[in-house]
């Protein structure tokens, strides 16, 4: 189904709420500590300085880069890495961004001079240490208001971007022959020009990109079932930390899945608001209705969450003010470089 036929429901789910409690935009009010409560062109590195002392156990090193239009981008890129201990290969990402749009895996400062070049005037690059751990997951938590403890609802696995060998066909054919990547095969094609042509042995993987998003072609897993008690206690506890945290999804990378259960050895890559999914709903496991049900108990919550933080003095962000922020991450997205 086209993504904008599946959003018509949950649109209307959304209306019927923002009727339900006077405000279209209640829940920017339901993460204060977050630019719109997370729900539209949320700063990421404003998400991961919210992380308290255990959290930040869990961060790789990071560092900003304001790309004024007269700056030495370089230069100052240089001085932020070398406060953060960021060494080569980083993760340059733009700092307000989503879907994976305009995320780099930069190997040497050439990559990151080129990086920043074609940044536009006045954006904030992100620059994160890369996470050596083969697994990802995206946990969905939320803490409702005045409760001492918050759930995870959902965890998925997400894999990246891939094809897998048999032992005929090119690199190049087994992505034309795939509905999905097919579209972002030039991509594909500019970070894998040593594998392009090659014939892939049977069973071979080829990872195409190291950027992990639905739109470049992730795949997803429900592992919602492989949640256990320890791994929520962490969870909860890194959550709490933070002010005003009550809804939104972390992105974390994991070396085991026996290790991860346990809420060890992970790291967490970007937190995600108000504007976060469950995002076990695309495994393509489930039904339609059970994915628009599984939203609709989303959105409900984070209206719920929105009204109670309201009631604690938190006003909700004007609607022109989140149309703004809205606009100002389209006009962003079209002008990031491609992800890699």
């Amino acid at each position: 189904m086209p993504e904008r036929l599946f959003y018509v429901l949950p649109a209307l789910m959304w209306l019927a709420l923002s009727i339900r409690h006077g405000s279209i935009t209640l829940p920017t009010a339901a993460n204060p500590s977050m630019d719109a409560g997370g729900l539209w062109g949320e700063s990421k590195s404003q998400g991961l300085d919210l992380f308290g002392p255990e959290g930040q156990a869990f961060l790789p090193p990071f560092a900003t880069v304001d790309c004024a239009p007269d700056a030495d981008r370089l230069a100052l890129a240089r001085g932020a890495m070398a406060r953060a201990g960021l060494s080569y290969p980083v993760v340059a990402k733009p700092d307000r961004g989503y879907q994976g749009w305009g995320v780099r895996l930069l190997r040497v400062e050439a990559d990151l001079a080129d990086y920043l070049s074609v940044q536009p005037p006045g954006a904030r690059v992100l620059l994160q240490g890369l996470i050596d751990l083969p697994g990802e997951v995206g946990i969905f938590y939320i803490r409702e208001v005045g409760q001492d403890r918050g759930r995870i609802l959902s965890m998925a696995h997400v894999h990246p971007p891939h094809v897998i060998g048999d032992g005929r066909r090119r690199v190049e054919e087994l992505v034309a022959a795939d509905p999905i990547l097919q579209a972002n095969a030039a991509i594909y094609r500019d970070r894998n020009p040593a594998d392009w042509n090659r014939i892939p042995a049977p069973d071979e993987f080829i990872c195409l990109t190291n950027a992990r998003s639905a739109r470049l072609g992730a795949v997803y897993h429900d592992a919602t079932a492989e949640v256990t008690p320890e791994l929520e206690a962490v969870i909860d506890r890194i959550s709490r930390e933070m002010p005003d945290f009550h809804f939104g999804r972390f992105d974390i990378r994991f070396r085991s899945r026996e290790e991860l259960a346990r809420g060890q050895t992970m790291q967490i890559v970007e937190l995600n608001g108000a504007g976060a999914e469950m995002l076990h709903i695309w495994a393509g496991t489930g039904t339609l209705t059970g994915a628009w049900r599984t939203l609709w108990r989303q959105y409900r919550a984070l209206f719920r969450i929105g009204a109670a933080m309201r009631r604690a003095g938190h006003r909700p962000l004007g609607l022109r003010r989140m149309l703004a922020l809205q606009r100002q991450q389209e006009r962003l997205r079209r002008v990031y470089p491609p992800s890699s």
